[in-house]
């Protein structure tokens, strides 16, 4: 744990006696977290920004480890919070924002530690002002699935998509891999390869085994929707390398998506800004991440594709930080 309480002592001799009295100064902070499915990640900084201690723990997730898993997981974030400092101001982004039982634990946690200046959001909503470091804008991001969240001047909100891979999630990596089966089943009920999965064919076969009717079934019935995403690297490469079909699937889920993100600028009024691409499919220069980005500067005229500036976990620093300013 990195951690850089900036504690002082201060002496004062008190008349003749020479009696030696001690105050400690403690120093103060904000701090950020980004709860998330699997890790847990707190930043706790000055006002300036300069990182003062960060730490990372455990599932956020109170479904997955229950409400006395939850509990300790609070108490053991509270504690390090302690120990840095004193914390002025504490933003906490999670998944299931709404989840009941997990915003009753959190409450009590604070109340315990005296946190009184805190705040509970979407981790849509600190992945936004992380991206673009506090500015309005969007963020479209492509994981498992996918979600568009905007952030207008006025600082309204506006959310679409992420409605899961059952009836939702267009340009996800699910998606993409779904597609992918697709196009290969279609392909063999044609009898050869004129449907142009011949690329796709070959993948499936040589990386995932999937040769014929029943293991594709038993692929798709036995992977969750990781295990279907993972498809979209074919995808991705079959396009690289010129395949037609490859291509088609990506152009065709780029082009949903930016639909999406249109969509956020048209409730929000926007008609000018940036548009930052979050996700494993986006991290790098893929042939998808091309595609998107023409597609989203294509029918969102006026906007802008970026990388992101910080992390989820920077844009909930940044958010406690405002909440200070915002009292002063």
């Amino acid at each position: 744990m990195k951690n850089l309480p900036y504690l002082t002592e201060m002496r004062h001799n008190r008349n003749s006696d020479n009696c030696i009295s001690r105050r400690r100064t403690i120093m103060r902070y904000v701090a950020g977290i980004d709860g998330g499915e699997t890790r847990t990640t707190v930043i706790c900084s000055d006002r300036d920004g300069r990182v003062m201690a960060t730490e990372e723990f455990g599932s956020f997730n109170i479904e997955n480890i229950g409400v006395d898993g939850f509990t300790i997981l609070m108490v053991q974030i509270c504690e390090f919070l302690r120990q840095t400092g004193e914390c002025e101001a504490l933003c906490i982004g999670v998944g299931d924002v709404h989840n009941l039982r997990m915003q009753s634990v959190v409450k009590q946690a604070m109340e315990r530690a005296g946190i009184t200046n805190w705040q509970l959001v979407s981790n849509q909503k600190i992945a936004l002002w992380g991206a673009l470091a506090g500015e309005p804008g969007i963020t479209v991001v492509v994981e498992n699935g996918s979600i568009c969240f905007g952030r207008n001047a006025d600082n309204e909100t506006a959310r679409v998509g992420g409605w899961g891979h059952r009836i939702g999630d267009e340009g996800s990596g699910y998606a993409i891999g779904r597609d992918v089966l697709r196009a290969v089943a279609q392909a063999w009920d044609a009898g050869d390869a004129s449907e142009g999965a011949t690329m796709l064919m070959q993948l499936l076969a040589d990386k995932y085994k999937i040769t014929d009717r029943e293991k594709m079934i038993a692929y798709a019935d036995t992977n969750d929707e990781s295990g279907i995403a993972q498809l979209a690297g074919a995808a991705e490469q079959a396009a690289a390398a010129g395949d037609a079909k490859a291509l088609a699937i990506l152009t065709e889920n780029a082009s949903l998506l930016s639909e999406q993100a249109a969509l956020v600028a048209k409730r929000l009024k926007m008609d000018a800004g940036e548009v930052a691409l979050l996700g494993e499919l986006l991290e790098n220069d893929t042939m998808y991440r091309k595609l998107l980005v023409q597609e989203i500067e294509k029918r969102c005229i006026g906007f802008k594709c970026v990388k992101p500036c910080e992390d989820a976990a920077e844009g909930a620093v940044l958010m406690a930080r405002q909440s200070v300013r915002s009292e002063e």
